[in-house]
């Protein structure tokens, strides 16, 4: 069997987390190497499966990256996760359906690119102190914008969300505290069943939970409660699907979506010793 585990052209020897992952599919005895996504000498249709994973620079092209990802599915190659799923998974929109599915979700005001708004009204309207602007399209916390309500009314706040929206859709949501305070969990999927979990903390004095950012991570046994309600929101997901990671805050016991995260997650393999050959594993199953 041929594997490819699709990265971008900045990681062409993937990160060392999924390299655990290619030591293990070929130590199964698979062919497998990394191959970057955009390189157009690649023969993709020479490989039976490909699985994305440090493809990090998918949300800067992200037409070209979902283009790419059809061209592989279309030339018989199995593809995790699939197109469909990446294409339904690269717009943050999912969580609008999430949340109309009954998923606790973060409140959040969703803004349509070239839109005009005045952003202090919005906090004046849902009182909220501060903000988080995201895009619509972006990872690893990408032109994500953190402000106090005094921010927002000034011209630097202004200008902030006017930078947004000029090259696409925006979400505005409350600044969680809990970030701060508690951290974020990551719940780990791996051949569609639960594999792990991590507590996410940011750096002192920042909001974001991303290594790029100086963040940090712990492998912990999460609360139950929280498990439970993670298991759910993965059930929501379309099958097949080979991995996934469901990230969110504890609100009083309330496990509410962050993100859920289907394109190419770190998926934390390197905090947990069984998870590298749970996924390698479930990658051979699945061809």
């Amino acid at each position: 069997m041929r594997v490819a585990l699709a990265t971008c052209a900045a990681l062409p020897e993937l990160t060392p987390d999924d390299r655990l992952l290619l030591a293990e599919l070929r130590r199964r005895g698979t062919d497998c190497r990394p191959a970057v996504w955009d390189d157009d000498t690649v023969e993709w249709a020479a490989f039976d499966a490909v699985v994305v994973r440090s493809a990090w620079d998918y949300h800067l092209r992200a037409e070209a990256f979902l283009d790419w990802a059809s061209m592989v599915q279309a030339a018989a190659v199995t593809l995790w996760n699939p197109a469909a799923l990446l294409r339904a998974n690269a717009h943050k929109s999912y969580l609008r359906s999430l949340q109309a599915a009954g998923v606790p979700v973060l409140p959040t005001r969703w803004v349509d690119r070239g839109a005009r708004v005045d952003l202090a009204a919005l906090l004046d309207e849902e009182t909220w102190p501060e903000v988080v602007l995201k895009p619509a399209v972006s990872a690893s916390a990408h032109r994500t914008v953190r402000l106090t309500r005094a921010e927002a009314e000034g011209p630097a706040g202004r200008q902030a969300l006017q930078d947004l929206l000029a090259t696409g859709d925006v979400l505005v949501q409350p600044y969680a505290a809990e970030i701060g305070e508690q951290g974020e969990w990551s719940f780990v999927f791996l051949g569609a069943r639960y594999s792990h979990a991590v507590l996410k903390r940011p750096a002192a004095g920042d909001y974001r939970v991303q290594e790029e950012w100086g963040g940090s991570a712990v492998a912990l046994p999460p609360p139950i409660g929280l498990l439970e309600q993670a298991r759910r929101i993965a059930d929501r997901i379309p099958p097949p699907w080979l991995y996934a990671r469901v990230d969110g805050i504890d609100r009083a016991g309330t496990l509410v979506l962050m993100e859920l995260e289907l394109i190419e997650p770190h998926l934390f393999l390197a905090e947990d010793p069984q998870a590298p050959g749970r996924l390698a594993d479930a990658v051979l199953a699945a061809r």
